[in-house]
């Protein structure tokens, strides 16, 4: 059979072209393609951190590497949630003004002021972006207006409900301890399984080892984290390429089939107008059942709390709900039936606390009545609270554990 040579110039040309000419070509192409290899892993391990799901960063015990500092915090059009929406005029229409403001950092690179002239904070607060994002002020700062009593805070984002609890208890570097830790536990993150791998008492033994060889904790590999069917989930949420590929492809589903791309949906609540919402929120909260993790986490945070009372600390659990769970009227009628169980799962979760004699904050049912009542916890454009969020946030923390640090002041004769 004769093969059609549509294109005799560009054949002949190529079949002319010298060894040379053809190298450089290969050449450059392997180069472009290593370029973009190379661009990819080094945003996946040095912004994205691919390998803190499998490798958490060690914490050191010993001296701050760091000086303490202020800084400013510009003034910005649009929070979190408005720069996964990848038409700027569509995230228009949902964007905050975020006023500048003046941020604080110690000398371990936490949001925290000077220290206080006694060198005590009766008061910890451990946990992830809750604690970092600000309007005027974190909640830790709110918490210490509110009662009075120097707070640290020890929070990160993305840091999930543990890192920065071992972080913490690696370095305890806070002498006289904390009287009171604050621990917060957002909606999201109440699985049993990952509560039930965690090891605990390891964290707890490593404290006081450290303490007497005054040696850095070693990272452990969470092998879990490896398996297939995690690396599958993770590696295209850590590439540079997989990123702009879910831009591109928002972009053409927001202008050409009006669908919100993968990572926000934007609603109109019927009372507080246009606000945008985490959509991985919608997807996991929903798989959160009472039946299945209530009394798993309950247990867990039993072992916790007996640990840090053994230290002569007293655990207090903070219960944050979601956005999307306070604003349920905002969501389409199947994703209000996916998160109906959310109060449940709480609401057993707290009562199983109570049980165990473990003190608990549970901002759902105030958060609600507050929402109810006109007032807005939460930025439009955001999945963290606001001033107003942040402020009845801390009057419920020390609702709680106001009595608990006088009694624990009266033990120790401060």
């Amino acid at each position: 059979m004769a093969t059609r040579n549509e294109h005799p110039n560009l054949l002949n040309s190529f079949a002319t072209a010298s060894p040379r000419y053809v190298r450089g070509w290969a050449i450059v192409a392997v180069l472009f393609w290593l370029a973009l290899l190379t661009g990819d892993w080094f945003v996946r391990l040095v912004e994205f951190r691919w390998q803190d799901k499998w490798l958490p960063l060690p914490v050191a015990t010993g001296q701050p590497a760091r000086t303490a500092e202020s800084f400013v915090v510009p003034a910005e059009t649009g929070g979190g949630l408005t720069k996964m929406v990848p038409v700027p005029r569509v995230a228009a229409r949902y964007a905050e003004f975020h006023a500048e403001k003046i941020a604080y950092r110690d000398e371990r690179g936490y949001f925290n002021e000077a220290s206080p002239s006694s060198g005590y904070y009766p008061i910890l607060m451990l946990g992830d972006s809750f604690l970092v994002s600000q309007e005027t002020q974190t909640v830790a700062q709110a918490l210490s207006n509110v009662s009075g009593h120097p707070v640290y805070n020890h929070g990160s984002a993305a840091a999930g409900p543990f890192l920065e609890m071992r972080r913490y208890l690696a370095a305890d570097h806070l002498d006289p301890k904390p009287a009171i830790v604050v621990w917060d536990l957002a909606a999201r993150e109440l699985g049993a399984g990952l509560f039930q791998r965690q090891p605990i008492a390891s964290w707890f033994r490593q404290t006081s080892h450290n303490k007497e060889i005054g040696a850095p904790a070693k990272p452990s590999i969470q092998w879990n984290n490896l398996m297939p069917d995690r690396v599958r989930r993770d590696w295209p949420n850590t590439s540079i390429l997989a990123f702009f590929g879910r831009q591109l492809w928002g972009q053409i589903k927001l202008l050409a089939f009006q669908e919100w791309p993968w990572d926000v949906v934007g609603r109109d609540d019927p009372v507080f107008g246009p606000m945008l919402f985490y959509r991985e929120n919608l997807r996991v909260l929903p798989l959160l059942t009472p039946g299945e993790n209530a009394q798993a986490i309950v247990g867990v945070v039993q072992r916790i709390a007996d640990e840090f009372r053994s230290r002569g600390q007293t655990l207090t659990v903070l219960l944050i709900p979601e956005k999307e769970q306070i604003h349920l009227r905002a969501l389409s009628r199947e994703d209000q039936q996916g998160l109906a169980g959310g109060d449940q799962l709480l609401a057993e979760i707290e009562m199983g606390l109570q049980a165990q004699g473990i003190p608990v904050v549970n901002l759902m049912p105030v958060f609600r009545n507050a929402t109810e009542q006109r007032q807005r916890l939460y930025w439009r454009d955001d999945t963290h609270w606001n001033d107003a969020g942040i402020r009845l946030a801390a009057e419920e923390i020390w609702r709680v554990i106001e009595p608990l640090l006088k009694t624990s002041e009266k033990m120790d004769g401060r």
